[in-house]
C-alpha cells in the first residue's frame, strides 16, 4: 500500500514531470516548426491539434516507462490518451498543451504542464513555456521558462533552449510573487468562455459588474495566466470554471511555493477530487476575498 511521500520520493517524481513536459514540448515545437498545426474541435467547445495529440503521447510514454520504479500504484491521467492504471490515492496528471487555442492562433504562452497528487492534494507541479522568451518564428533554437515547485520546498524557474530536438535547462533559480497591496480595483484575468455552464457564467459576471476589474488580461491557459501574477502581467486570476485540474493542479502548486494565496470558494487551497471548481488566485488572502465575495460566493 502506498504510504505518504518523503522529500526524496517527491524529488524523484518531480524529475519524472520535468522529462515529461520537456518531452511533450519537444513534439510541440516539432508540429509546430512542420506548419501542419491540424486544429479541429474535439468536442462542440473545446479546440485540440496535432501537438496535443503528440505532446499527450510522449509525456505517457515517460510516465509508463519511469514511474513503476519510483511507485507501482501512481496512475496517469492525460488530457488526450484519459486514465492509465486504476485509479488510486496517487495520481499523475498531465495537460500536454495548456492554452490550445492560444497555441493554434500562433500564440507563445501556452504551456505543457504535469503534476502528481496524493489523496486530492497537489505536491508537485510542473509548468512548461518553451516559447515565452525567444519564439520559434523568430529562431531555430526558441528559449523558454520552466517553473516547477515541490510542496515545502520552495518554487523555482530554470531557462530553457531548444537544441536539435532537445532542451537545454540553466540553473534553477528561487522565484517569489511580488507584494500587492489592495486597491479600488485590479489588473485581472476572470475568462468567460464556452466550456463554462451558465451558472458559472454568471460568477463570473457579477466580478465582470462589481467594479474590482481595472482591465483585463489573459494568456489563453491556466498555466499561463498563474504565472503572470508571479513574473508580472496582472494581479489576479480568478477562474469560476473554464479550468481543470490538468491545468489548474501544477500551477496551484507553484503559486502557494512562490506565496500566493491559492483558494476555491470554502476560502481554502483546492483539493481535486473533482475534476472542475472555482479557483482564485491573488496575491493575498484579503484580495482572494474580495473577488469571492465579488462572485457571490
Amino acid at each position: 500500500m502506498t504510504t505518504p511521500s518523503d522529500s526524496s520520493h517527491l524529488s524523484e517524481l518531480k524529475s519524472i514531470l520535468i522529462d515529461a513536459v520537456l518531452a511533450g514540448a519537444a513534439r510541440v515545437l516539432a508540429v509546430r516548426a512542420a506548419g501542419a498545426v491540424g486544429a479541429r474541435y474535439k468536442d462542440a467547445t473545446e479546440v485540440v491539434t496535432e501537438a496535443d495529440r503528440a505532446s499527450d503521447e510522449a509525456m505517457l510514454r515517460v510516465f509508463q516507462t519511469r514511474c513503476p520504479a519510483v511507485d507501482p500504484e501512481i496512475s496517469f491521467h492525460l488530457e488526450e490518451s484519459g486514465v492509465t492504471g486504476a485509479p488510486g490515492r496517487c495520481r499523475i496528471g498531465a495537460d500536454p498543451l495548456d492554452g490550445t487555442s492560444h497555441f493554434a492562433s500562433g500564440g507563445t504562452l501556452y504551456s505543457v504542464q504535469a503534476h502528481y497528487i496524493e489523496d486530492g492534494v497537489p505536491l508537485v507541479g510542473v509548468v512548461f513555456q518553451p516559447e515565452a522568451y525567444r519564439p520559434l518564428e523568430v529562431s531555430d533554437a526558441p528559449m523558454g521558462r520552466l517553473v516547477w515547485a515541490v510542496r515545502g520546498q520552495g518554487a523555482y524557474v530554470q531557462r530553457t533552449e531548444l537544441a536539435g530536438d532537445a532542451f537545454q535547462v540553466g540553473e534553477p533559480r528561487r522565484v517569489a510573487a511580488k507584494p500587492r497591496g489592495v486597491t479600488r480595483n485590479f489588473l485581472a484575468c476572470v475568462p468567460i468562455t464556452g466550456k463554462m455552464s451558465p451558472a458559472e457564467r454568471a460568477l463570473a459576471r457579477r466580478v465582470h459588474d462589481s467594479g474590482l476589474i481595472g482591465g483585463m488580461t489573459g494568456v489563453g491557459g491556466a498555466g499561463g495566466n498563474v504565472l503572470w501574477l508571479i513574473f508580472g502581467g496582472h494581479d489576479v486570476y480568478a477562474n469560476f470554471g473554464a479550468g481543470e485540474d490538468l491545468d489548474l493542479a501544477p500551477p496551484q502548486v507553484i503559486a502557494q511555493e512562490a506565496g500566493l494565496t491559492v483558494w476555491g470558494p470554502d476560502r481554502r487551497p483546492p483539493v481535486w477530487h473533482v475534476r472542475k471548481q472555482p479557483v482564485i488566485v491573488a496575491p493575498s488572502d484579503e484580495i482572494a476575498e474580495l473577488f469571492l465575495r465579488a462572485a457571490g460566493l
